[in-house]
């Protein structure tokens, strides 16, 4: 039953992220975390919130003439592997660039204060 709550939590991400820039998804934050906590304790969502989401992401890309990737996110099943998948890829990239900043802190490539350079 918690896969079903990755969706939910990838959109609980989106729209804090997305709420700090813009007030009006506020709204969506609180909805959103209810429906994950729904998920997490077994029930489904009270305020349907990624039904909701599916279908308002689906309308969105058929309206900027992306009308294959609407009608395949449109569908509950394709668009809850999707946004799954994204997040565990997003969530991959991030613990590596984490790793890679915690050797640059640990190892920085210039100790002295000499002119240095970078290989990349």
């Amino acid at each position: 039953m918690v896969l079903f709550c990755i969706p939910c939590l990838a959109l609980v991400a989106y729209f804090a992220i997305a709420s700090i820039f813009f007030p009006k998804y506020r709204v969506y934050l609180k909805e959103g975390w209810l429906c994950f906590m729904d998920k997490i304790r077994g029930k489904r969502c009270s305020v349907s919130f990624d039904n909701r989401m599916r279908i308002a992401f689906s309308a969105w890309l058929t309206r900027k003439g992306m009308v294959r990737i609407g009608r395949f996110l449109h569908d509950r099943r394709n668009f809850n592997y999707t946004l799954s998948a994204i997040m565990i890829i997003s969530t991959v990239i991030s613990i590596y660039l984490l790793a890679l900043l915690v050797q640059f802190w640990l190892y920085p490539p210039c100790d002295t204060g000499s002119v240095c350079t970078v290989d990349v």
